[in-house]
Parts: C-alpha cells; sequence; structure tokens
C-alpha cells in the first residue's frame, strides 16, 4: 500500500468523458516539466472524434491516473495520446493493468495495431515490456535531460 491506496483497490474505468482526457494530460504534462526543466506554456488536452480513457479510480472515486487514447485509420489502429499514473502506483501492476485493458479495448475495436510515442525519461522499458517496438527515434534534449530521445513505438495486434 502506498499513500493509502492500494493497487488491489484500483479498477479501470472507461469513458469518454473529454475531462478525463484533459486531467490525464494535465498530469502527465506537469510530469514531463518536472523531468525536462522546460518552460510551462499553455496546452491542452486535444479532442479527437473517437477518443475514449481508461482511468484508475480507487474505492472512494479518486482517480490516480489513466491512458487516453483515440482511433485512427489505414490500418485501423489506437493511437496513444497520453499515459500516466500517480506516483504511488508506479510498479504496483495498475499500468499494467490499464494497458491490458486498452489493448482489449483495440482488438475489440478491430485495431490491427496501437501506436505511441514516449521519451527517455518516461517509459520505453516498460513499453517494450508490453510488447511494444520501436519504429523511430530521434533526439529531442531538454535543459535536464540533454540525452533524451524521442521513441515512437508500435505493437501489432493479433485480429
Amino acid at each position: 500500500m502506498a499513500n493509502g491506496v492500494s493497487d488491489k483497490m484500483i479498477v479501470i474505468e472507461k469513458t469518454s468523458d473529454h475531462a478525463a482526457v484533459a486531467a490525464i494530460h494535465d498530469a502527465l504534462y506537469a510530469y514531463n516539466l518536472a523531468r525536462t526543466g522546460r518552460e510551462r506554456v499553455e496546452v491542452s488536452a486535444e479532442r479527437f472524434a473517437e477518443q475514449f480513457a481508461l482511468v484508475a479510480v480507487d474505492g472512494a472515486g479518486a482517480t490516480h491516473g489513466g491512458i487516453a487514447c483515440h482511433w485512427g485509420n489505414d490500418p485501423r489502429h489506437v493511437f496513444v495520446d497520453y499515459f500516466y499514473l500517480d506516483d504511488a502506483l508506479r510498479g504496483t501492476g495498475v499500468g499494467r493493468r490499464i494497458f491490458e485493458a486498452m489493448l482489449a479495448e483495440a482488438e475489440a475495436g478491430g485495431a490491427a495495431e496501437v501506436r505511441l510515442t514516449t521519451n527517455t525519461f518516461q517509459a520505453p522499458g516498460f513499453y517494450r515490456k508490453m510488447g511494444f517496438v520501436v519504429t523511430g527515434e530521434k533526439a529531442e534534449p531538454a535543459p535536464l535531460c540533454p540525452d533524451n530521445i524521442h521513441y515512437t513505438f508500435c505493437r501489432k495486434l493479433s485480429r
């Protein structure tokens, strides 16, 4: 149990509410700023026609992060827009549960693959463990991360 929240108390809920998408975006943006030392600028979560989120909710109804995605075509795929999990739940298996739920949604919706981007200071190792492969990378230095690499990842799905 970390900070009073047990991974066993967490349920994963699906929503299309843009407020949930925005909350995941905002938490990830704050995390990124703290790790990179970049200056804050006004940004907001993008809206997509076929967007959904899977959020980690505790027994009291508080949200502790989640994943926001949207559907794309050519081929039919899911693109992960934002993924964030509170520090207290990292390494507990909740992130894996969220990704497994998202992969199930993607397969049920006929996706051929799932795509995402990430940075060195985020979670490329986690994505590799989840079966994603690097499809591109470029240097993207930041004040606190001069050796940062921006990666694109893809995972093919068995449809």
